[in-house]
């Protein structure tokens, strides 16, 4: 970390070599880009080392990319209307009392 003189902390005015030193102690503490690794500057998933290995799913989000999809039964392709409104009513006022 690089060592700054501050006004406050000095409790006076800054020399000039004062802020000469100042700016160049952060100039010599800087991260250079160079040494950064690439996702530091491009911020790509795919630009990361050491990362798992992802199910494509995973990365499109897309059901049709599901492996191991589950067997539905006749009611999944059912239009809603087709079950019986009038014995749910019924059961739920038995239910409810």
């Amino acid at each position: 970390m690089a060592t700054i003189v501050t006004r406050s902390g000095k409790g006076s005015p800054l020399t000039h070599a004062e802020v000469d030193a100042n700016f160049e102690n952060l100039n010599s503490d800087k991260a250079e880009v160079s040494s950064l690794a690439t996702v530091a500057t491009s911020g790509l998933y795919a630009d990361l080392s050491g990362t798992p290995s992802l199910a494509t799913v995973a990365t499109t989000g897309a059901y049709s990319d599901l492996s191991g999809l589950p067997t539905l039964g006749t009611a999944a392709a059912a239009d809603t209307t087709d079950f019986d409104a009038a014995g749910t009513a019924l059961a739920l006022a038995i239910a409810l009392g």
